[in-house]
């Protein structure tokens, strides 16, 4: 008898990069019908132009619209972005999509009217719109345009009418600049009320925000790109919400909803004569929750939180319901958890409590008195769904399986989708309902059998004690193909660290690890204090300054591998993106003596230079923190840098700003320090198009292939 042995793979830089060899569990592009249990799809293979309906529950699909129908003056419309109106009659078409910053974009729309099968533009100038949306009752479709006004479009007449008029270059009129889409609310700035009669929105003024230039170098004439940036400590944009009639002339401002430095994050109708909104302050401590009267303006306060040690997070997870009642999100027991309270908001109680905690209300049923949510009551590194009565009982869990869980609830709101992974198994979508949790099919599973060809290896949760043995942390670990107890292995640390996040997830592993792995190294990431889903105590170490725990719980760490025999300690390096470029910087610096050599990519160096709204809320003041920014700074630790360090940043990143590597790069080199870098033309944040990511991950594994 003989033995067939399976070849063994590796995967190659393109597959770990580019082009997955993994054909993984997905809907792919999908809408939902409002109010049913079905999905809009778009065909396959030749049958590409055709939009198919698909009853989830009897399983069955049937041709919808072919899109040949989605043509305008002899042109066929590609389809960027499709969305129904509340009652499924209309379908808003957008194509000619145009990437703003990271959220925002414009497009060209049109309506199709599936009952009467009429295909038409939205107003006779259709191009460049943002924030584009129906109305409640499907009548008018309302929208910004380029002159940063709000205008609605009257369907039926094929009307449009300007709802504002003061938009300028630096008067915003619902939507945001850069700071609120990034950093607090997004990029939609109106509200339509429940009745389709008035509509609340953000006016924004910058002309006191500083403006930042970033530079097109590759035309003829290099042309300058501006964008209103408050770094920290100076001027935020100004802020005020109004109401406007749709019918009517003029508008009202709510009394009290100004701001010039502090911020108004959030606003939402409670029903159609009330207005919600929440005044945050400018370091984010303290948040003040008013109803406004549409008719008079005037607010009353109903709910205040504060946190004197740190910061308030979850300004978007509140939910009024009809009796008057507030569900929301808070912090006060010590953890996240789900609180209730009267319509007044004298008084109010936990729903959950325990050391766990709460992250998304998914949705209310108001007649059961049931709230849905996401938590990680089961474990620290998974996110499941539960269901629990306003009063606190009848917990029950809906997605039982290992794993962590993302979950999108069909039209009729009595299914979902659950879609999960864990360390040992890869993406499965699951159709459930959602009272019982119940398993009604399995949409797709991913074939594990595939990983098996390219020796993929299955990471490890590990926990080991800080260096003062106070709180027990919690690492991934990553393995090489056939580990040898014997052999000591060079070390490539993932990091990230920022406040409130987390790293250490029981989900399916990243293409890049196992690249890393099957190259020889061992890799390994964890959650430091100051990070997210421990409670308020854990993720508060961070306020003031960023570092301090980076620095001692990833020491703790490296320790704790190369006492375990893991690791060879010469060899030890870092990476990361984002916040993981001031990770890895600040490991190269100020943690000398653990990390030889590290990648930044587009690196956060001197918060100083970063914006108000994100640096703020976890440092303070600059003013009385001075010293915590001083600690925080890379900038202050380079001449501690004993091994190198490469940097790797896009020309045009609006978030981090390339000045932030040419600071690092600039003092580095003043002090003859072992530093290399790339810089990408015109690239943003991301770094990709015209084989742009492929060679930032080339030189990366080229670069500790070097070092290591």
């Amino acid at each position: 008898m003989f033995t067939i042995a399976l070849y063994s793979k590796k995967l190659t830089l393109d597959e770990a990069v580019i082009n997955s060899p993994f054909k993984i569990a997905s809907l792919g592009w999908h809408a939902i019908f409002p109010n049913e249990n079905a999905i809009l799809i778009r065909g396959q293979g030749e049958k590409w132009k055709e939009w198919l309906k698909v009853d989830l529950i009897e399983n069955d699909t049937i041709p919808f619209i072919d899109s040949l129908s989605f043509k305008w003056k002899g042109n066929e419309v590609y389809v960027s972005t499709l969305n129904f109106s509340n009652e499924g009659e209309k379908l808003l078409i957008g194509t000619d999509k145009e990437k703003l910053w990271r959220h925002s974009s414009t497009s060209t729309f049109f309506i199709y009217d599936i009952l009467n099968k009429q295909f038409f533009p939205v107003s006779s100038r259709n191009k460049k719109l943002r924030n584009v949306k129906f109305s409640p009752n499907g009548m008018y479709v309302s929208y910004v345009r380029n002159d940063n006004n709000i205008y609605i479009f009257n369907i039926k007449t094929k009307k449009e009418r300007q709802l504002t008029r003061t938009g300028s270059e630096t008067l915003l009129n619902g939507h945001f600049g850069w700071l609120y889409e990034e950093e607090l609310t997004g990029h939609d700035g109106y509200r339509w009320s429940p009745d389709s009669e008035y509509i609340s929105f953000w006016e924004e003024n910058q002309e006191m925000v500083p403006e930042f230039f970033m530079m097109d170098e590759l035309s003829q004439y290099p042309t300058i790109k501006k964008i209103r940036y408050p770094k920290v400590g100076e001027s935020n944009p100004s802020l005020r919400l109004g109401i406007i009639r749709i019918k009517g002339t003029g508008k009202k401002w709510i009394k009290g909803a100004e701001v010039d430095d502090d911020y108004l994050p959030w606003m939402e109708w409670v029903n159609k004569d009330k207005v919600a909104y929440m005044r945050l302050d400018r370091f984010q401590k303290n948040w003040d929750l008013f109803i406004a009267d549409k008719k008079t303006g005037k607010s009353m306060r109903i709910l205040s939180e504060s946190d004197p040690k740190g910061w308030l997070e979850n300004h978007k997870q509140i939910r009024f319901l009809k009796d008057g009642r507030i569900i929301w999100i808070s912090e006060k027991s010590g953890y996240k958890h789900l609180w209730i309270s009267n319509h007044s908001g004298s008084m109010s109680w936990p729903i959950t409590q325990g050391q766990w905690e709460v992250n998304k209300i998914v949705h209310i049923d108001q007649n059961k008195e049931l709230v849905y949510f996401k938590s990680n009551k089961e474990s620290v590194f998974e996110n499941r769904l539960h269901s629990i009565r306003y009063d606190g009982t009848e917990l029950k869990l809906l997605t039982p399986e290992d794993g962590s869980h993302s979950v999108s609830l069909l039209g009729s709101k009595l299914y979902f989708f659950d879609t999960f992974s864990s360390l040992q198994m890869p993406k499965v979508i699951q159709l459930k309902e959602l009272s019982t949790g119940k398993l009604i099919r399995t949409i797709a599973k991913t074939d594990k059998n595939q990983f098996d060809e390219y020796e993929w290896e299955i990471p490890q949760i590990i926990q080991f004690s800080t260096l003062d043995s106070s709180f027990l942390l919690d690492g991934l670990l990553l393995l090489p193909k056939n580990y040898n107890p014997n052999k000591k292995y060079p070390l490539i640390v993932h990091g990230y660290g920022m406040p409130g996040t987390q790293i250490v997830w029981n989900k399916w592993g990243s293409l890049w690890s196992q690249y890393l792995s099957q190259q020889g190294y061992i890799v390994f990431s964890m959650d430091s204090r100051g990070m997210s889903g421990r409670g308020e105590e854990f993720k508060n170490f961070s306020y003031g300054d960023m570092s301090k725990y980076l620095i001692s719980d990833y020491a703790a760490g490296v320790k704790k591998l190369i006492n375990l025999g893991y690791v060879d300690s010469k060899r030890v390096g870092a990476w990361g993106w984002s916040g993981g470029g001031y990770f890895t910087s600040l490991m190269v610096t100020r943690n000398s003596k653990y990390f030889k050599t590290g990648v930044a990519i587009a690196p956060c160096t001197d918060f100083r230079l970063y914006d108000t709204a994100y640096t703020e809320r976890y440092m303070g003041s600059l003013k009385t923190n001075k010293s915590g920014y001083d600690s925080t700074n890379v900038l202050s630790w380079i001449y501690r840098m004993e091994g190198s360090l490469l940097l790797m940043h896009g020309t045009n990143d609006d978030n981090v700003h390339l000045q932030h590597t040419s600071k690092f790069v600039n003092q580095a080199l003043n002090l003859g320090k072992d530093v290399e870098w790339y810089s990408y033309p015109n690239k943003n944040h991301g770094i990709y198009g015209g084989g742009s990511r492929k060679h930032l991950y080339q030189k990366m594994i080229e670069y500790l292939n070097r070092n290591l």
